[in-house]
C-alpha cells in the first residue's frame, strides 16, 4: 500500500528536481568560463543533497 505523500514536501521535490534537471542541461551544454562552471556544480551538488534529503522524509527509495 503505498501512502500519500505531504502535499508541501511533494512539490518541493519536484521543484528541485526541475532544477537539478536544469543544472544539468546547462552543465552539458557548457560554453561558460570555469568560475561559472563550478558555482553550477556546487548548487547541484547542494540540491542534489537536498533532493535525498526530502524523500528519505517522504519514505521514497526504501526497499520493502
Amino acid at each position: 500500500m503505498t501512502s500519500a505523500m505531504p502535499l508541501f514536501d511533494s512539490t518541493e521535490l519536484a521543484s528541485v528536481k526541475a532544477e537539478c534537471e536544469l543544472l544539468s542541461k546547462k552543465l552539458q551544454r557548457g560554453g561558460v568560463d570555469a568560475r561559472t562552471r563550478i558555482g553550477r556544480e556546487q548548487k547541484l551538488q547542494q540540491l542534489r543533497a537536498k533532493q535525498i534529503r526530502l524523500e528519505l522524509q517522504l519514505g521514497l527509495g526504501r526497499r520493502q
